[in-house]
């Protein structure tokens, strides 16, 4: 049934588009072929004019008796000569030229008139000018408008088959357009049925014209891409879910299983739920880590985007870390740069910014130095944090984005794994990235973000 409805689209919109070409092709051929009757007739009223004029100064300088001459001169005895002439008396009879009846019964002086050449209806038809002359006399000065309608004859049937030919090729024009539309759309529509029947893997195909259909199906793929990344995001975040929270929530419930089974100690009991409140604690971490992270990917949190001082940003998180880090014997420097502002959501971009220094303070040894920095392009705004610790290793670098990815050098910290993940979630939200790089020694660490 949908199929037979899209063809049967297709099918009215091809006939649509004939119709309104055939519509537009008779609307100018019509014009056309008036322009040239009107051309034409003009052209033989010029003429009369002309000679009855000529005629009427002749008329007027030399007699009657010259007009006979010029008419016998210049008319045949056919009435259907080209240019008609008939001179007459008064009561219409004829005195010379190459008509021998005088149209239309009586017929007013000096006006334009058609009427027809010999007896009977679908003769020849003419066209002329009656002129009263002074002693009581008529002149009549006509064309014939056989010729004239010989050739608007053949206009017309050469437009009649130009029209002809108009609607076939319109016709075909049409069902050729539809059959191309209804085949791309056929193209993409299978691959759609594919994908809606679990086949992820298929994309709308791009043809090489680079037209609206290929800009189409380009955005179409690129949306299946994210939606297939996501959906391998939750799929991987699933399974990591259930590996790294089976083992403290086991742990949960061993420590209270053995408290119930321990005698009456409330030492014992304190020091379990201590244990219970770190380990609950932590699973709530992850949690907050995951929930950060769908917020950012989903872009919700664009709504609450403002103007944010990226200076003053960091130095109140250098602020909040400066005791941590002055515990652990490290060296924390701030290198301001004045104000320097960007768009984004200032929550986010501080826990960010907070995830890449608490990282660098956790893996630094006493005695390191961590130095936070601001270095401006013409386009984006760089917030690096570089410190001189042991580094990581290269081929783990684009790894660390992953949710829960952990070097083997850092199994035995605290931590979820989450804080990188969270880290570039900020940047794709804020239309930037961020870098891994290596500070010789230690780590650079670069979250560049949109002017």
């Amino acid at each position: 049934m949908k199929s037979t409805r899209k063809r049967s689209l297709i099918f009215r919109y091809a006939l649509v588009y004939t119709g309104l070409f055939c519509v537009t092709s008779l609307a100018i051929f019509g014009f056309l072929y008036w322009s040239t009757f009107a051309l034409d007739q003009g052209r033989v009223d010029a003429e009369i004019s002309a000679e009855a004029n000529f005629l009427q100064e002749t008329f007027a300088r030399k007699g009657v008796a010259e007009i006979k001459t010029i008419l016998a001169r210049r008319s045949s005895d056919r009435p259907g000569a080209s240019t008609i002439y008939m001179l007459a008396t008064q009561r219409l009879e004829w005195v010379a030229g190459n008509l021998r009846d005088w149209p239309g019964g009586e017929g007013a002086g000096n006006e334009m008139m058609d009427f027809p050449l010999g007896a009977g209806e679908g003769g020849e038809q003419a066209r002329g000018l009656t002129i009263d002359l002074p002693d009581g006399m008529r002149l009549l000065i006509g064309r014939n408008l056989g010729e004239g309608a010989k050739f608007r004859d053949l206009i017309l049937q050469a437009m009649l088959g130009a029209f002809g030919l108009t609607f076939i090729l319109g016709i075909a024009g049409g069902l050729f357009v539809g059959r191309r539309v209804s085949s791309r759309l056929e193209e993409i529509n299978q691959n759609s049925a594919a994908i809606l029947g679990g086949d992820f893997s298929r994309r709308m195909p791009v043809g090489s014209g680079g037209d609206e259909f290929d800009d189409l199906s380009e955005n179409l793929n690129r949306m299946l891409d994210r939606i297939e990344g996501l959906m391998e995001g939750m799929r991987s975040v699933s399974d990591e879910i259930a590996h790294d929270l089976r083992s403290p929530i086991s742990r949960l419930k061993s420590r209270i299983e053995v408290a119930l089974l321990t005698e009456d100690d409330t030492d014992a009991y304190r020091s379990v739920l201590q244990e219970t409140v770190v380990e609950a604690d932590r699973i709530l971490a992850i949690f907050n880590a995951l929930l950060a992270i769908t917020l950012a990917e989903s872009g919700a949190e664009r709504e609450r985007f403002r103007d944010v001082d990226l200076d003053d940003m960091a130095a109140d998180v250098v602020d909040t870390y400066e005791p941590l880090a002055t515990e652990t014997g490290l060296a924390l420097v701030r290198e301001s740069s004045g104000q320097t502002l960007v768009r984004g959501e200032p929550h986010l971009l501080a826990q960010a910014l907070a995830n890449l220094l608490d990282n660098a303070i956790k893996y630094v040894p006493a005695g390191g130095r961590i130095v936070i920095r601001l270095d401006r392009t013409e386009e984006a705004q760089r917030l690096i944090v570089e410190d001189d610790g042991p580094g990581m290793p290269e081929d783990f670098r684009d790894r660390a984005f992953e949710r829960f990815s952990r070097a083997d050098s850092s199994r035995t910290e605290p931590g979820s794994g989450l804080g990188l993940s969270l880290v570039r979630a900020v940047a794709h939200l804020h239309g930037g990235e961020v870098l891994l790089e290596d500070n010789g020694p230690g780590l650079r660490a670069s979250l560049i973000l949109p002017l």
